[in-house]
C-alpha cells in the first residue's frame, strides 16, 4: 500500500513540477507591438524579440528555427506578442500569423475615460467600452491615460491598450512631474492640469488659468471652475455628449464631490486627460499673476480679473458685445 502511495506521489511530482517550472519561466507578460522588418534573417528577429523581451534565449531560438525549417517561413510585419514567451511559440507566431493590421486612433486632449473607451469600441479596437471605463477606473487613470495619436490593432485586449496609453503618460509626463519643484502631488497637479484642459483654448492663456486655479487654492477660496461641474453631470442624453453646454443655477448646487462650486479644494480627482501643455502649466504657472477670476469672451479667449467687482463689470462688457 505504501509503495503504491509512493509511486502515485512521483508520477503526480513529474508532471507538475515541470508544469509549474514552465508556468514560472514562460508565465505570460504585458503585450509588445513589434516590427519585423522585410528580409529580416532568423538572427535578426531573435534580437528584436529579445530586446523586447518576448523570449529568453535568441539561441534557442536561432536553433529551433533552423532545426524545425522554419527559418524561411518567418513573416514581416506588425506583431502584436506577450512578452516572456516560449521560443517555439513565437515562431509558431511569427510563421501562422500575417501580423495585424494597426488603425491610427487620435485621442484629443481634455478626453474624459468614457470618450475614450467609446471611441475604442467605436474603432472596433475594443470590445467592450463598459470594461474599460471600469477597469481604468479601478486603477486611478482618469488623468493617465495620455492624449495621443495610436496605432492599435482590432480586437486588442483591453489591458493592452490601458496599458500602451500608461506608458505614453510615463513616457511624456512622469519625467515633468519628477523633476518639478513643488509641493503638490501627482494627483493634485493632474487634478489642475486636467481643469486647465477643459478650460483652456489657446496655448498662451494656459499659464494664466492655472495660476488663477492656484490662486485660489492657495487662499482656501473655492475654484468654482465648471468643468468640474460638467464631469460631475456625466452624460447629457439630450445633447448626446459629455461635457453640457450650458450649466443652470441647479447644475451650479449639485450635491457632488466634484462640484467645486459647493465643496472647498480639489475634486476628488483628475476630471479629464491633460495634454502636455496643460501639465507643463501648471508646473509653471504665470508668475507674478495676482488674478482670482476669468470669463470667457465668446472669442475662445478669456478676460482676468484680481477683484469679483472687476470681474462683475467684465461680465457685463462682454454680455453688452
Amino acid at each position: 500500500m505504501k509503495i503504491k502511495i509512493a509511486v502515485i506521489i512521483l508520477i503526480l511530482a513529474l508532471i507538475i513540477i515541470p508544469f509549474g517550472i514552465h508556468q514560472h519561466y514562460y508565465s505570460k507578460g504585458d503585450f509588445v507591438r513589434i516590427e519585423i522588418p522585410q528580409g529580416a534573417t532568423a538572427g535578426q528577429i531573435a534580437d528584436i524579440l529579445k530586446e523586447n523581451k518576448i523570449i529568453k534565449s535568441p539561441f534557442w531560438f536561432k536553433v529551433c528555427t533552423k532545426f524545425s525549417g522554419a527559418a524561411k517561413l518567418l513573416r514581416s510585419g506588425t506583431f502584436l506578442l506577450h512578452k516572456n514567451m516560449s521560443s517555439e511559440e513565437a515562431i509558431w507566431r511569427l510563421t501562422s500569423d500575417t501580423g495585424v493590421e494597426l488603425l491610427k486612433i487620435v485621442i484629443p486632449e481634455g478626453w474624459r475615460t468614457e470618450e475614450i473607451a467609446r471611441e475604442l469600441a467605436k474603432q472596433e479596437i475594443i470590445k467592450d467600452e463598459n470594461l474599460f471605463i471600469h477597469l481604468a477606473k479601478a486603477q486611478n487613470l482618469e488623468g493617465r491615460l495620455f492624449p495621443s495619436t495610436y496605432l492599435l490593432a482590432k480586437n486588442m485586449p483591453i489591458e493592452a491598450v490601458l496599458k500602451i496609453m500608461q506608458e505614453e503618460f510615463k513616457k511624456n509626463i512622469s519625467p515633468l512631474i519628477q523633476a518639478a519643484q513643488t509641493d503638490l502631488t501627482e494627483d493634485q497637479i493632474l487634478t489642475f492640469a486636467s481643469i486647465v484642459e477643459r478650460e483652456a483654448t489657446y496655448d498662451e492663456e494656459r499659464p494664466k488659468i492655472a495660476a488663477v486655479y492656484l490662486n485660489r487654492y492657495k487662499i482656501g477660496k473655492r475654484l468654482e471652475a465648471d468643468p468640474t461641474v460638467q464631469y460631475a453631470l456625466g452624460y447629457i442624453p439630450e445633447e448626446n455628449r459629455f461635457w453640457k453646454a450650458r450649466l443652470s443655477k441647479k447644475d451650479l448646487r449639485l450635491d457632488n464631490p466634484y462640484n467645486t462650486y459647493r465643496y472647498n479644494g480639489l475634486p476628488p480627482g483628475p476630471i479629464a486627460n491633460p495634454g502636455l501643455k496643460s501639465v507643463q502649466a501648471t508646473l509653471n504657472p504665470m508668475q507674478d499673476f495676482t488674478a482670482l477670476y476669468f470669463v470667457a469672451d465668446n472669442t475662445g479667449h478669456h478676460v482676468f480679473s484680481d477683484t469679483y467687482h472687476q470681474h462683475v463689470n467684465a461680465i457685463k462688457e462682454i454680455r453688452s458685445k
